[in-house]
């Protein structure tokens, strides 16, 4: 932690300060020995403060420090020893070195300066006020001393942007610890939204790695400690993609922010593990009729759901196209026609009624290509001529003004449960369009993503979804155990939450999304994700630009 490394920086500095003296007793303060110990002391703290922070600018606010050290140990007489000399050339070998080693230059400190989320706190600011008047009193008018003053005001100034009133009684040490209030401008964090876990790590450019994860990487796991929050009003939407090998916590990560967000949810259970406070659906119990037109056109239903057809069975591109010119017709049979709206609110027709439709058509054709179309299309109209596609025995629509789980477990045929996931879905996108524009009020849970977005017409429907439900109030949360599937999606994306994977070539792609160009951060992230312990998830803090290490709540 930050605390840790200035702490144990400060207390070298100290002895580097002390012992020259302690050994050399006999000697006096400005006898070549004791400038010489002094100097490659200083010598040694520029070179360790580079190594420990990565930035200029905090080691040469760490040569003020040692400055104030030096007036308060009573040592002023070493300047005549030019103190400021054995410093800045510990420094200049430091950047030297560091830069060959990096083969760039890049500043701790001005990149935190980036990250400033400035909110005046009253406690702070009414606290850091009785520390710098103390300061006042004991620089000013007992110790007599301006330069201690002005590092205290300083100090007082940094502790207002940083906003931690915890550590408002360094303005008391001056310039002392003035490099550690620096090193906390932009670590303040928005603590808005839900919180899903405890950030214990952020990758930073580093000599030294405070966690247990390895990653063979000029970029290491820093420790941190703070909440992690994801603020979805902020983001451009509220789409969340969570990707991880079985066992690494994907279900526990979307259930601990469905608990923890204030809104309305719609989970699509497919293992029946979500045990969260909500209105429980058997699937296996209800029927859902595809046929229902949800306020679109009789063609254009027609052709959604002759897609699907060819997308679960392999239709020909011919034989969906008779697909789709049946449903029409057996509209047409019902009193439902393309050309009349007010038609489209009678009853629709269901599959039963496709399928004696085929068998009148069979009656009347007179060529034995015509009945040869027709027959090619049976299996798959009888199929799906179940009572579980008879009609719709719940209302779809009040799936979205509540809280609900719809448990998959029991519904055993792929086809089925394939056929009543995208009809729910198709519901919701033609909701969104009639109920129109809205802030968030729906986030809808999709577990094994892959079973949707294996098949064409599912892929297609959720790029839709992902692309269009933001103006709409709704968000996704997909979970997959492979990112394959999910490629396309992540640009309308807000979060890609990775868990522990394995396959190098998921691990290829999830360390390029999150690490970006850098090939030692892509290193870092590549070498980080097959060691994550369940619960542990690797994420870009995208409000702030930092690539973060979170345990899940």
């Amino acid at each position: 932690m930050q605390e840790i490394r200035h702490g144990i920086f400060l207390a070298i500095v100290i002895l580097g300060l002390i012992l020259p003296r302690l050994i050399l007793a006999g000697y006096p303060l400005d006898s070549v020995y004791v400038s010489f110990g002094i100097f490659v002391s200083l010598f040694v703290d520029a070179i360790l403060s580079y190594i420990l922070f990565g930035s200029i600018i905090e080691s040469l606010a760490y040569f003020l420090s040692i400055f104030s050290l030096i007036d308060i140990l009573n040592y002023m007489n070493l300047v005549n020893i030019y103190i400021l000399f054995p410093y800045s050339m510990g420094l200049a070998v430091a950047l030297f070195f560091g830069m060959i080693i990096r083969r760039r230059y890049d500043d701790e400190f001005l990149s935190s300066l980036r990250k400033i989320n400035i909110t005046f706190n009253f406690y702070t600011i009414l606290l850091s006020l009785v520390f710098l008047i103390f300061a006042i009193i004991i620089y000013f008018y007992i110790y007599n001393s301006q330069l201690l003053l002005i590092g205290s005001i300083i100090a007082f100034l940094l502790l207002l942007i940083s906003g931690k009133k915890e550590d408002s009684p360094l303005i008391l040490s001056s310039w002392i610890f003035l490099p550690y209030l620096m090193s906390q401008i932009g670590s303040n964090r928005e603590e808005k939204g839900i919180c899903i876990g405890e950030i214990i790590g952020i990758l930073k450019r580093s000599s030294f790695s405070s966690s247990k994860i390895s990653t063979n990487s000029n970029y290491k796991w820093v420790s941190y400690r703070s909440k992690f929050y994801i603020n979805l009003e902020r983001n451009k939407n509220f789409n969340i993609i969570i990707v991880g090998g079985s066992g690494s916590g994907k279900s526990h990560l979307a259930k601990n922010i469905i608990r923890k967000g204030n809104f309305h949810f719609l989970i699509f259970d497919i293992h029946g593990e979500y045990d969260v406070n909500a209105k429980r659906i058997d699937v296996s119990k209800i029927s859902i009729n595809p046929l229902s037109l949800f306020g679109q056109s009789p063609r254009q239903r027609a052709l959604e759901v002759a897609y699907m057809i060819k997308s679960i069975f392999n239709l020909g591109s011919l034989q969906t196209i008779d697909l789709s010119n049946i449903i029409v017709d057996t509209y047409g049979e019902k009193g439902i026609f393309e050309d009349d709206k007010r038609t489209w609110n009678l009853p629709p027709p269901n599959f039963r009624d496709v399928l004696m439709l085929l068998e009148k058509k069979k009656k009347l054709v007179t060529t034995s290509q015509e009945l040869n179309k027709i027959q090619s299309l049976e299996p798959y109209i009888y199929f799906l001529a179940t009572n579980t596609f008879m009609d719709n025995s719940i209302n779809l629509y009040d799936l979205i003004s509540d809280d609900y789980v719809l448990d998959f477990s029991k519904v055993t045929i792929p086809e089925i449960k394939y056929v009543i996931i995208e009809t729910i879905l198709r519901s919701i996108l033609a909701y969104m369009y009639i109920s129109g524009q809205s802030n968030f009020r729906k986030m809808i849970v999709i577990d094994e993503a892959p079973f949707i977005l294996s098949k064409e017409s599912g892929e297609q429907l959720m790029e839709r979804l992902f692309a269009e439900s933001r103006k709409f109030g709704f968000g996704f949360i997909l979970i997959s155990q492979s990112v394959e599937y999910v490629r396309k999606l992540i640009p309308n994306t807000s979060y890609v939450f990775a868990l522990n994977i394995v396959d190098p070539t998921e691990i290829d792609f999830i360390s390029r999304l999150i690490g970006g160009q850098d090939p030692d951060i892509f290193k870092a992230i590549y070498n980080s994700l097959p060691k994550l312990e369940r619960g542990l998830i690797i994420t870009r803090d995208i409000l702030r630009d930092e690539i973060i290490l979170v345990r899940s709540n």
